[in-house]
């Protein structure tokens, strides 16, 4: 472990984390949690890098004082402890004042606790840099034991207050506020191993016995585990709906790609145009307009004479397809999806669907309505063409669902490409 990997790797990770949470613009600090959480990934991040023992024998060549990472590891590590508790305070919520106080309280202890690690470490000797162990190889050196003790004790009181104040909101709270408080749980327990380790260390060494490997070995995997599971159990509440969001919004945006392709051309170039740094959620949004402008730009040539037509094929070839395979619709399942189709575009009228199933009705139906479109998105490229005398209505395109539907048919239908064909030979009629 002396390359520093189990340090740089956490380090890294938290410096990404920090990156992506203030990426959002000058928007992001009128939330007052970002400051403080920024901070604490930022400091976190800091610690790790601080750590690696290459790091630290940079730092003291650099400095030219053996040993002098020790205090700047250790006012890391203090601040950090500080940081949490601040946020826990903050996301907990409460009486503004009362906050305020806390907030004041825990500062000054701890900014106590780091002016004290740097006086004891400038009244220390300690001539022999330690890059591993320097813990448990000064923990009987005047000064230098009194400063490790300090910085342990005081991470200590962090790490019980933390764990308390979690503990007694967790029982409180459900969603991701709860998911984010299992993982500083679960980080407080790797914490509190990271702990004993070096304690039982340093306790080892007074008592004239070789325990090392607790402290050099054992604890700096634990506190980097540590360290990125409290982080990651702050972020997750902040982070966690988000990226559910984008997530859903990506899969959908995918989905309607084909219903946004049939009427590109009836858009102006620049509307729909999708930046590579344009998040999911704008993706779709802006997709879903131009899906919209386009439906719109064709609505005068939607014939409902095509959507009949290919009601009728979809539905005969939907009925054979349930004849040949033998099954049917439950009763019960036909009411349930009776019940999700209340919004779904209707058959077309002097159709007839009596004993059909429902599932078959409405497939039939987006079928029709996307057979319809690619028709009419044909029809208005053409500019001189009449409009047909019964207009249609795309009601798909109302429901988020039956959209992504609508798109399904788009790209997978053989009745619309039929209706496509047709549509296409027709307007090569006209012009010849």
């Amino acid at each position: 472990m002396d390359d520093g990997v189990v340090f740089y790797i956490p380090g890294v990770l938290l410096l990404l984390a920090a990156a992506l949470k203030l990426s959002g613009g000058a928007g992001v600090w009128r939330d007052p949690l970002v400051a403080p959480s920024a901070g604490i990934l930022l400091v976190g991040s800091s610690v790790c890098l601080l750590s690696a023992p290459p790091t630290i024998r940079f730092v003291n060549d650099a400095t030219g004082v053996a040993n002098f990472s020790a205090p700047l590891v250790y006012t890391g590590m203090t601040a950090l402890s500080a940081g949490y508790l601040v946020l826990m305070t903050r996301w907990r919520g409460g009486p503004p004042e009362s906050r305020r106080r806390a907030d004041r309280l825990v500062l000054g202890l701890y900014g106590l606790a780091v002016a004290g690690v740097w006086v004891l470490f400038a009244l220390a000797r300690v001539p022999v840099e330690r890059t591993r162990d320097l813990d448990t190889y000064y923990a009987r050196t005047p000064y230098m034991c009194e400063m490790i003790l300090l910085y342990m004790v005081a991470h200590t009181a962090a790490t019980g207050a933390l764990a308390f104040m979690s503990v007694s909101w967790l029982r409180e709270v459900r969603g991701v506020t709860r998911t984010g408080l299992v993982l500083i749980v679960a980080g407080l327990g790797f914490d509190a191993c990271y702990q004993i380790a070096k304690y039982a260390a340093m306790a080892a060494r007074w008592r004239g016995v070789d325990w090392d490997f607790l402290s050099t070995d054992v604890s700096p995997p634990l506190v980097m585990l540590a360290g990125v599971t409290v982080a990651c159990g702050f972020a997750v509440p902040r982070v966690g709906p988000p990226a559910a969001a984008n997530l859903r919004a990506w899969r959908r945006y995918r989905l309607l790609k084909p219903l946004w392709a049939e009427p590109s051309t009836l858009r102006a170039p620049a509307e729909g145009v999708v930046r590579w740094w344009d998040p999911p959620v704008v993706r779709l949004a802006r997709q879903e307009i131009a899906i919209w402008d386009g439906v719109l730009a064709c609505s005068p040539y939607l014939d409902d004479r095509v959507r009949t037509t290919a009601y009728a094929e979809a539905l005969a070839q939907l009925t054979a397809a349930g004849s040949a395979t033998g099954r049917s619709l439950p009763e019960v399942l036909a009411r349930a999806v009776t019940q999700r189709f209340r919004a779904a575009p209707r058959a077309p009228s002097g159709s007839s669907d009596a004993g059909t199933p429902p599932h078959a009705v409405h497939r039939a139906a987006v079928v029709a309505e996307a057979a319809m479109l690619v028709a009419g998105v044909r029809a208005s490229r053409t500019g001189g063409t009449e409009a047909p005398a019964n207009v249609g209505t795309l009601r798909s395109i109302a429901d988020p669902h039956l959209m992504v539907r609508l798109a399904g048919a788009l790209s997978t239908s053989q009745i619309v490409a039929k209706a496509r064909r047709r549509a296409e030979n027709r307007m090569a009629t006209t012009h010849d």
